[in-house]
């Protein structure tokens, strides 16, 4: 039948010699020698400062900040999942530099600096600045859905919070008729005493149901106002997200979260809201743009869901250029557009120059979202509330930023 093929031999329990250095058994381009320079270059006295000097040494925030950065450019935003990299990834290993954190500790650090992510954030625009990079020409300002920590069947409709409420109400009058039966008798037959001992654990845990059922409640009703239905919804395992329409079209609890855009696809300026609608963003990112690098945005583009006469007014009243469309992109309006600045703006777009300007919105604006949710695979938010949020899209566009950087950088 012919000669037999003889396979390559190998040894599974063969000993084996490793560098002496992790360093020395990476690629010396991968993206890790970035993120840790670049960590180790910052000034992060504000970070220590929050750790006591008393107890046990904690982690370094140097490394666990490294370890979160490096995990979010890689699509790693589990603490659990962070853990098994550093048993395996000798990427993670490196940049723990021998400590082994448990996932506690490395969610603790995401929950307590949520608001030093700001800051970080910055820091990585002003490092993209002095690299040649944030070209504020022309500054795309855009929105995203991004599902929240939640899901439909942890919600409940305003009519059903209602009724739940008198059903949890009725079973704590029963209960509390229940005790004083029971107290009376045992007042006849052992006297009177001061009732000490405290609610049962039945009572507490019904009362506690009933306080939730009512905070969300009356959450919901502060949100919505007159258009409150018997059908609104809103999720007891995180009240701040609201049920918003993906780009899959799929209907699902969400945030929607913001980033304004430079020329070179750097994010200058980020934003969160639990509103579907952009209208009330425009002024804010545009603000945010300032405070961030320092100047005004040349000319501010975005599409029609910001568009309004209070923006556009209020623009005009900043001296701040922009271009807001009036319509769907490439389409006419229906009808002649309503108010002074609106009309304005139509014909303004109809300029050669202006159109020039706002068909760069579409690929400026979205690049840095595909960026995060395909590249880097963030699609879903881990933390729950809108505080938390915050600071994770923080955190998620700080590593876009030093992935752009990066790429500048080894191109």
């Amino acid at each position: 039948m012919g000669d037999e093929v003889e396979f390559k031999g190998y040894e599974q329990h063969q000993g084996a010699l490793f560098p002496a250095h992790l360093s020395e058994a990476l690629d010396p381009g991968d993206a890790v020698f970035f993120i840790n320079d670049w960590v180790e270059s910052l000034d992060l006295r504000v970070l220590e400062g929050r750790y006591a000097a008393m107890g046990e040494h904690p982690y370094p925030p140097r490394v666990l900040l490294k370890l979160w950065l490096f995990g979010a450019i890689e699509g790693v935003y589990s603490g659990r999942e962070m853990v098994r990299r550093l048993c395996w990834d000798l990427r993670f290993r490196y940049l723990a530099g021998g400590l082994v954190p448990d996932f506690r500790t490395l969610n603790r650090f995401r929950v307590r600096h949520r608001e030093d992510f700001e800051e970080l954030f910055r820091q990585t625009v002003r490092s993209a600045r002095a690299s040649g990079l944030v070209k504020l020409g022309r500054v795309a300002i855009d929105g995203t859905k991004i599902r929240a920590n939640t899901s439909r069947h942890k919600a409940m409709s305003h009519a059903r919070m209602k009724q739940a409420e008198r059903q949890q109400e009725q079973e704590i009058a029963r209960i509390l008729a229940e005790i004083n039966e029971v107290n009376a008798s045992e007042d006849e037959e052992h006297g009177d005493d001061d009732g000490s001992g405290g609610l049962p654990v039945e009572l507490q845990s019904r009362e506690k149901r009933l306080a939730k059922l009512r905070a969300v409640r009356e959450q919901l009703e502060a949100e919505r106002g007159p258009e409150l239905k018997p059908s609104s919804q809103k999720s007891f395992a995180d009240p701040d997200a609201n049920m918003m329409k993906t780009g899959e079209g799929a209907l699902t609890y969400c945030y929607n979260a913001q980033a304004a855009t430079s020329e070179d696809g750097v994010i200058v300026a980020t934003g969160v809201t639990t509103k579907a609608r952009d209208i009330g963003q425009l002024v804010p990112m545009v603000e945010a743009v300032r405070k961030n690098t320092g100047r005004r945005p040349g000319v501010a583009v975005a599409a029609n869901g910001y568009l309004t006469e209070a923006n556009l007014k209020e623009m005009k009243r900043r001296r701040q250029r922009c271009l807001v469309a009036v319509g769907r992109e490439r389409k006419k309006p229906s009808r002649w557009p309503e108010g002074r600045y609106t009309r304005q703006m139509h014909r303004i777009l109809r300029l050669p120059w202006a159109r020039a300007i706002y068909d760069h919105r579409k690929t400026q604006g979205e690049r840095p979202f595909a960026q995060i949710k395909n590249g880097m695979r963030f699609r879903r938010f881990s933390m729950r509330g809108r505080a938390n949020i915050r600071g994770e899209w923080n955190l998620v566009c700080s590593a876009s930023n030093l992935l752009t950087m990066y790429r500048v950088a080894t191109t």
